[in-house]
């Protein structure tokens, strides 16, 4: 979905600052973040505000201010970093009207702040086991409940069950005014699906 484009757009743009760098240090690091925030909103035709755009440029902000600040201590920069990403995700529902309705945050963010939770355990050496156990094997109470909240989740009806995607295929030249009346031709029909 749109969180899943964003997030590739975040890691290509963290990738290309980083990509010729042989240390990763902590400037190099936020200059990083940043490229991946600013990548990223620019692939997004309207950023909103309380997605997992929000929640990267938190991220990026505090980043930043840490190298103002003089830190020297990578695991206490990231461990800051992802602390702020957490706050950020916090406060989506304040920013966003439907997330609040539902008494969520935004699963975008979610999903960032769990990669970026992933690779700070991978920085720290934490290993995690993935291995499955062959049903029956090893199950608790908590595990049965588990299943049954699964099971229940899985038979419900979901109103939108699908997913449209597009390549569009141009053999004319692209400039800035075909690029805006495609846009407002994309826009004009987004509104008449939803």
């Amino acid at each position: 979905g749109n969180s899943g484009v964003i997030l590739s757009q975040l890691f290509r743009g963290f990738t290309r600052r980083i990509k010729e760098e042989e240390l990763l240090t902590i400037p190099v690091l936020a200059e990083a973040f940043d490229k991946a925030v600013e990548t990223a909103y620019k692939a997004v035709m309207k950023p909103k505000e309380g997605t997992i755009l929000t929640v990267a440029r938190g991220a990026a902000e505090k980043a930043a201010e840490l190298v103002d600040d003089g830190c020297t201590d990578m695991e206490a920069f990231l461990s800051t970093v992802i602390r702020h990403a957490e706050y950020v995700l916090s406060q989506t529902p304040e920013m966003l009207p439907v997330l609040k309705q539902a008494g969520v945050v935004d699963s975008g963010g979610q999903g960032l702040i769990a990669v970026l939770s992933g690779a700070f355990d991978a920085f720290l050496g934490k290993e995690t086991d993935l291995s499955i156990k062959p049903a029956g094997q090893g199950a608790s109470a908590g595990g049965n409940a588990k299943e049954s909240q699964m099971q229940a989740e899985s038979q419900m009806e979901i109103k939108f069950g699908y997913c449209t995607e597009f390549i569009i295929m141009l053999n004319k030249t692209f400039n800035i005014k075909t690029e805006m009346d495609f846009k407002a031709f994309l826009e004009s029909i987004g509104d008449s699906i939803v």
